[in-house]
């Protein structure tokens, strides 16, 4: 496997990618709406957590920490059950950009598994590898959206990029 297969991967998914769609929901700030905001008393509260094309920046950034992580690491995003420090490199590239994304400290099962909704306004950067640890899932939801990255090179070379869409409600 090349040494730069993530960074190849990176590129062609930006490339590939459709530019992020501007429509209200995209054209937000890149920043949470503020809790101490007065509404008014009429108007319903708007839902906390991040816009369409900000999950998808967010799942971007975090992909290019996994990435980076990666090449540092002999092309693979988790390896032998070790997932803390790939973990590490996803929350600190996110952290930056989007401070109120949390990532939670365990592994997602799979795609499936991440996209369910969150209980409660907000937003959550979810993470699950493949067998090998060379493929990685990264699931930006919140408690009504859910955006994603699906990279498993066993199945194909390029990365599936999950538009957004409603998530799944728990059961």
């Amino acid at each position: 496997m090349p040494m730069n297969l993530p960074r190849i991967v990176l590129a062609l998914a930006l490339l590939a990618t459709p530019a992020l769609a501007q429509d209200a929901s995209s054209s937000s700030p890149l920043v949470e709406p503020s809790a101490s905001a007065e509404p008014s008393s009429s108007a319903p509260q708007p839902p906390q957590g991040l816009s369409d094309g900000e999950l998808e920046m967010a799942v971007r950034a975090a992909y290019s920490g996994a990435a980076a992580f990666a090449a540092a690491h002999g092309n693979y995003f988790a390896r032998d059950g070790v997932f803390a420090p790939l973990r590490d490199a996803v929350a600190a590239a996110s952290a930056s950009a989007y401070p109120s994304v949390v990532v939670p400290a365990d592994i997602a099962a799979d795609l499936d598994a991440a996209k369910v909704c969150l209980a409660a306004p907000g937003t959550e950067l979810r993470i699950a590898s493949n067998t090998y640890g060379d493929g990685i899932t990264l699931v930006a939801v919140t408690d009504r959206r859910v955006f994603a990255y699906d990279y498993d090179p066993h199945q194909a070379a390029e990365i599936k990029v999950v538009a957004a869409a409603d998530c799944i409600k728990p059961k």
